[in-house]
């Protein structure tokens, strides 16, 4: 008899936690939208986004590099990462998490670290991908042990960084590409937070009912993000949206 009310509260505690948890993926993709809206200030915007991904991985060290001529250069930073304008060479760990699709490092040291705090007990390492191009890389990074990012956070960190990965080209020098990068910084900022987790998995194939396990929400409700992408985008169907989103870094 006492076990009852007692498994209850823990699946009512375990419940509790994880809409928290969702919440706070949602905040995240958020920030990211505003970071992508601001364009007075966007690198005040880009700091404070690295400020929420930093507490949303409850990290002590963010970072956003840029791929140029075979190295990264820092071009926001929280915490005790490298200062904006400090570069370090695209090699060993940083050469690997380029080409994945998210890299998660423990008990390692990072390069991306200042002097004396280089130690990491978690580093988490999310290329920064737009137009099916790698133009960076998002560092996220802890002295202390932290929670490795699940299934869901790792869809989130994605997404996160694909906005990021926009904001950083638009402002690279003027180049052909420019008109496309704020096409694509504006379609998505007109997405929800949820609208912009259910695209980032359009490209992976799923279907409604996979696709809501996924996102632990119901079929019907997939079905209406998918039909709002699609009306925001101007997309025909979910596999034009998906080749956007691929197209644009999500998804990968």
């Amino acid at each position: 008899m006492t076990d009852e009310p007692t498994t209850s509260v823990r699946a009512m505690r375990s419940q509790l936690r994880e809409s928290a948890r969702e919440a706070s993926r949602l905040r995240l993709l958020e920030a990211a939208c505003m970071a992508a809206a601001d364009e007075r200030q966007p690198q005040s915007a880009l700091r404070l986004a690295l400020a929420h991904a930093q507490s949303f991985l409850a990290a002590d060290t963010a970072a956003a590099l840029r791929l140029e001529a075979g190295g990264l250069t820092v071009q926001a930073a929280q915490g005790f990462a490298l200062p904006p304008g400090a570069r370090v060479v695209a090699a060993g760990a940083l050469g690997t998490a380029l080409s994945a699709p998210i890299l998660v490092r423990e008990r390692s040291v990072s390069p991306l670290r200042m002097v004396g705090k280089e130690a990491a007990a978690v580093e988490v390492l999310v290329p920064l991908r737009f137009r099916g191009q790698v133009g960076g890389l998002l560092a996220l990074s802890s002295t202390r042990p932290i929670a490795l990012p699940d299934a869901a956070d790792t869809v989130t960190l994605q997404a996160f960084a694909a906005i990021l990965a926009a904001v950083l080209e638009e402002q690279r020098p003027s180049r052909s590409t420019r008109g496309p990068r704020r096409e694509a910084i504006a379609l998505i900022s007109r997405l929800t937070a949820r609208e912009q987790q259910v695209l980032s998995l359009l490209p992976r194939g799923l279907s409604n009912a996979e696709l809501a396990q996924q996102l632990g929400i119901a079929p019907g409700t997939v079905k209406v993000h998918v039909e709002r992408i699609l009306h925001k985008l101007g997309a025909r169907d979910r596999t034009q949206a998906a080749v956007r989103a691929a197209e644009w870094g999500l998804g990968k």
